[in-house]
């Protein structure tokens, strides 16, 4: 299977299509700016840092980062883990996009065990099997680790900090920051530091991209 198949373009559509079909099962649309704020952020951290790699394509870091939570929004509705839905989604459009959506909420392809993270999985053990077969067979490449970062650094407002993100997701699940949280996604910042020669809040901070607010009444 080729891999980077998907345009930016391409990319925006199915963004589109997202939006469609949250408004066409009744989702509160007044609250969509949060998300786009989300993925437009980490979409364009992601484009930046990449852009100071040698090797690295800054529009398929774009793309990876743009499509992350694709099937956020549905996976209640479904009650499947959003990116296993993401994965397969994606995978016969661009396998590499796919394959980052697959584990970019677990920072160095590191999944913890299904008792801690069943409720993750709507205990669908079938999907998390499915996972950690995949992590024990791929090492994660730089764009599942940017787009690892990039996640890691947006939220609904735009850029923010590691400390700030992990505090959010704290206070919005309600469970403590654990090292285990946390330490990971250091070891990403200090892995993209080293990459860029620098430190990529100089880099993303400034570009006031990331401050991004997207109107509510669009």
């Amino acid at each position: 299977m080729q891999k980077g198949m998907l345009l930016i373009q391409e990319a925006e559509v199915i963004v589109n299509e997202v939006k469609e079909r949250d408004a066409a099962i009744g989702r509160d649309m007044s609250r969509w700016w949060m998300y786009e704020n989300h993925i437009r952020a980490a979409a364009n951290i992601a484009k930046t840092i990449a852009s100071k790699i040698d090797g690295m394509d800054e529009n398929q870091a774009y793309i990876c980062a743009l499509l992350h939570d694709v099937c956020r929004t549905n996976e209640r509705q479904e009650k499947r883990f959003h990116g296993i839905m993401g994965y397969e989604k994606l995978v016969s459009k661009d396998e590499m996009v796919a394959n980052s959506v697959l584990v970019h909420m677990f920072p160095w392809n590191e999944v913890p065990s299904y008792e801690e993270c069943r409720d993750m999985f709507f205990d669908n053990k079938k999907d998390y099997d499915f996972i950690v077969e995949y992590t024990k067979n791929n090492s994660p490449n730089d764009y599942d680790l940017l787009t690892q970062m990039a996640d890691s650094l947006s939220n609904k407002n735009g850029i923010v900090t590691l400390e700030q993100r992990a505090k959010e997701y704290s206070e919005r699940h309600g469970v403590d920051i654990l090292s285990s949280m946390i330490e990971p996604r250091y070891r990403l910042k200090s892995y993209f530091d080293k990459k860029v020669g620098g430190n990529i809040y100089d880099l993303i901070i400034k570009d006031s991209f990331y401050n991004i607010d997207i109107s509510r009444e669009r």
